[in-house]
């Protein structure tokens, strides 16, 4: 009786824990964009905006969305995601 209300509870648990994940999942919609000659971010930051946003902010969810460290190290041809609620 104690191993089948143990595999109940550990079932349950991970029942549980599987929906959390699928729900918590990244969700996030984006774009990609290919980085083009002399690119910066800034660049294509401000194609993708209006001037209701600070463009600074902007660039900086585009560097923390791809983990860039570097924003100087783009090269042409490097796919980056942009998050279409920017």
């Amino acid at each position: 009786m104690k191993k089948i209300t143990f595999l109940f509870i550990a079932l349950v648990l991970l029942c549980g824990w599987g929906v959390n994940a699928s729900v918590s999942g990244d969700s996030v919609q984006y774009d990609v964009v290919t980085v083009e000659e002399n690119d910066t971010l800034w660049d294509i930051a401000a194609r993708r905006v209006d001037n209701t946003k600070d463009i600074r902010q902007v660039v900086y969810d585009i560097e923390q969305f791809n983990h860039i460290t570097n924003p100087g190290q783009l090269e042409p041809g490097m796919k980056i995601k942009i998050p279409v609620d920017l």
